[in-house]
């Protein structure tokens, strides 16, 4: 006995110093990400990046991008709006939206854009004997359905009382989507970009040259901007101030150019969530719950149940992984199901144990000895679910508790 107690301690040991080396070994492979130079600022324009402040979700996920400037670089960044040489009042109409793939990730929309200019603007365009359309681009186009960037409804601008000059464009397309609270799946949120900006070709219409401005009254999302299965959020437009981590060869410091930032965000239901990925696993937890609940002398139909679950564990994750793209992180949901395989591992572990000290039990005469070790197997037996719900619980809890805010 006092052998077969030392070969599992050293076994248990083993595992225990395994599993320490293989943390270590994947610590020192893994591969550490380098943050882009290129950045996004939130400029001191007028904007609308929330309609609805109830629509926010409790984790703090935003659409947000880059930092608010404080008050003395707002004050900065206002002047150096009102003494820019160019201004362009951008706005953006979606009316459709579908196909969101959040394994790409990637969205189709199609809509309207406008844009409202002035006459300097206007000899400047007519002095490189290019349109306004040309000029502009969507950052976020997919290459492999990169359509006409904006398709112009009329074949030039209306030039308005006031001397100034209007177009109006179609866009239409697949766009990379880039803001998504993953780490929360499947309670998450994502945000539908559409990215203008200025395609400035000899780099003489800078951050400080040229100025787009949203046209946050007319923007705006039609009837048929929605995607089934999601909760619309609301819509945003704001301007952002774009830095290049490059002077893309024309010297000089590197640049800085204005973008208009137009998203659509969606909300996935908490209820079909839980639904829909929750449930089947709660069942089979509740499965691995009750596994003690076999009476001991069917140890095979005790030791088939966490065999089972492991197997449609690993099916029921694959499923959903299928959705999402590889993440460098696990989500809300990857870490519900390794506390289930752990909890899976150790019932597997304990049925084996116990197994075999109900064996050791028929063997010993009856008497005190036995008697007290069969007490001890039936408290384990019945302590095994209130032990299960708590750690899961906790672990549950914690892991929801501790994905950073705002991603």
């Amino acid at each position: 006995m006092r052998k077969q107690k030392r070969w599992n301690l050293v076994a248990i040991g083993s595992v225990l110093l395994a599993t320490i080396l293989a943390i270590m070994a994947i610590a020192r492979i893994d591969v550490t990400q380098v943050r882009s130079r290129d950045a996004l600022r939130l400029s001191a324009s007028a904007r609308a990046l929330i309609i609805d402040p109830r629509q926010l979700p409790p984790s703090g996920w935003s659409t947000l991008r880059g930092d608010v400037l404080n008050d003395s670089e707002a004050r900065v960044d206002q002047e150096a709006l009102e003494a820019a040489t160019h201004h362009v009042q951008v706005g953006v109409y979606a009316n459709t939206a579908s196909e969101l793939d959040l394994s790409v990730p990637s969205y189709a929309s199609s809509g309207y854009v406008w844009l409202h200019w002035e006459q300097p603007l206007q000899s400047y365009l007519d002095a490189k004997g290019a349109a306004i359309d040309q000029r502009f681009k969507l950052l976020n186009t997919l290459i492999t359905d990169a359509p006409p960037l904006l398709q112009p409804v009329d074949p030039s601008p209306v030039r308005l009382a006031d001397g100034s000059y209007y177009q109006l464009f179609t866009y239409r397309g697949r766009y990379y989507l880039d803001q998504a609270s993953f780490r929360h799946y499947p309670f998450m949120s994502v945000s539908l970009p559409l990215s203008l900006e200025f395609d400035d070709v000899d780099g003489e219409l800078g951050y400080l040259q040229l100025r787009l401005e949203p046209d946050i009254r007319n923007s705006g999302m039609g009837l048929y901007a929605r995607i089934i299965g999601w909760l619309n959020q609301g819509w945003s437009i704001a301007e952002y101030r774009h830095h290049y981590a490059s002077n893309f060869g024309l010297g000089g410091p590197e640049s800085d150019y204005s973008l208009i930032l137009f998203e659509s965000s969606f909300g996935t239901s908490s209820w079909a969530s839980f639904w829909r990925l929750l449930l089947p696993l709660s069942v089979l937890m509740a499965m691995v719950l009750l596994v003690f609940k076999v009476r001991p002398d069917e140890q095979d139909a005790r030791a088939s149940i966490p065999v089972t679950v492991l197997l449609t564990l690993v099916f029921l994750q694959q499923t959903y992984r299928d959705e999402l793209p590889v993440l460098p992180f696990l989500t809300f949901l990857d870490q519900v199901y390794v506390v289930a395989y752990v909890v899976t591992l150790v019932a597997f572990i304990l049925v084996i144990w116990i197994g075999r000290r109900y064996a050791y039990m028929e063997a010993l005469e009856e008497g005190p000895d036995r008697t007290k070790l069969q007490q001890r197997l039936e408290d384990l037996d019945n302590s095994w679910p209130l032990v299960v719900v708590a750690f899961s619980g906790t672990a549950i809890a914690f892991s929801w508790m501790l994905i950073p805010p705002g991603t």
